[in-house]
C-alpha cells in the first residue's frame, strides 16, 4: 500500500460505529479502510462471476435480471 494521507470527511456516526462493529475495526480510520477493501475485492468478484457467466463455463445462471 503506498503512503497515508490525512483527509477529512463527514460520515453518519451511527453508520460508521455499525461499520466498526461489523468488520471488527479498531478504530475509524481501521473501518474506512476495511470497508474500501471490501468495496473493491467485491468488484472484482462480481466481474469474475459475470465473465464465467457470459462465458457459460461453470453453468452458472445470471439471476440478478
Amino acid at each position: 500500500m503506498g503512503a497515508k494521507r490525512r483527509t477529512s470527511v463527514l460520515l453518519d456516526p451511527a453508520l460508521l460505529r455499525k461499520a466498526r462493529r461489523t468488520l471488527g475495526a479498531s478504530s475509524n480510520t481501521d473501518a474506512i479502510a476495511r470497508a474500501l477493501q471490501e468495496t473493491l475485492i467485491n468488484r472484482e468478484v462480481e466481474a469474475t462471476l459475470r465473465d464465467l457467466i457470459r462465458k457459460g463455463r461453470g453453468r452458472f445462471v445470471d439471476v440478478s435480471r
